[in-house]
């Protein structure tokens, strides 16, 4: 009997022994699969967050070059209203010589980024240097936004006012969504803009605010092309 009872004891504990054992390899499997799992996810996002990095780098590139064109159009139209020749505008000359046009807003993607936030799964990614350079693209953004908006608000603020008050809109059109306009005597008042100290202050202030603009489109530019190339490295090792 005692025989018998002590092998009894040994094959229960045996049992027990690989049933404890079954269960850490279930639970180790469980846990790889869900790595596994998790590991695809993230590298789905990240290649889809790329995707929209490099789609903003090529934006970027042309609002960096839309900023510097306005920036130019400003300084020729500066040097125009004050050169020798300004004294014999007329109406139509001044109009020919002067850049108006509004400030368009840069637009970046970030529904990825929004994608991955939301998801979680950036939580699992283990490079931190990557991870916090990702985390900054929103920050990043919003300083374009703000920088724009502080340039944005030299053209609504101080030029439109202006032009409005000392130009001649009704005189811009012909017609308007295909609707004739009658053509009215007004004009342009000259010496508000010829060798005129109050809009060339307007230009100007417009000019340094948008190479403030261009300098952080350059920066974040710079930043997206190097993001980009340390998620391409991430993924290609995996």
């Amino acid at each position: 009997m005692e025989n018998k009872t002590g092998k009894y004891f040994k094959y229960a504990i045996g049992e027990i022994v690989l049933v404890v054992i079954g269960i850490l390899i279930a639970l180790q499997i469980n846990n790889w699969n869900e790595n596994n799992i998790t590991t695809k996810k993230t590298i789905t996002y990240l290649s889809t967050l790329n995707t929209e990095i490099e789609s903003n780098i090529d934006a970027l590139k042309t609002y960096i070059e839309r900023t510097h064109d306005d920036i130019k159009e400003s300084a020729n139209t500066l040097s125009e209203l004050h050169s020798e020749n300004a004294v014999y505008f007329n109406d139509s000359l001044l109009r020919n010589v002067m850049s108006t046009r509004p400030i368009y807003k840069p637009t970046l993607q970030k529904s990825s980024f929004d994608d991955l936030i939301n998801s979680g799964n950036l939580e699992y990614l283990k490079d931190k240097n990557l991870k916090n350079k990702i985390l900054s693209i929103e920050a990043n953004m919003d300083i374009i936004y703000e920088n724009y908006n502080i340039a944005n608000n030299v053209w609504n603020e101080y030029q439109v006012p202006y032009l409005q008050k000392y130009g001649n809109p009704s005189g811009n059109w012909d017609s308007i969504s295909s609707i004739k306009i009658k053509k009215l005597p007004y004009k342009r008042t000259l010496n508000a803009f010829v060798n005129n100290n109050e809009y060339a202050n307007i230009l100007i202030l417009r000019m340094k605010m948008m190479e403030n603009l261009e300098i952080k489109l350059i920066e974040e530019q710079k930043r997206s092309v190097n993001l980009s190339n340390d998620i391409k490295s991430y993924l290609n090792k995996k």
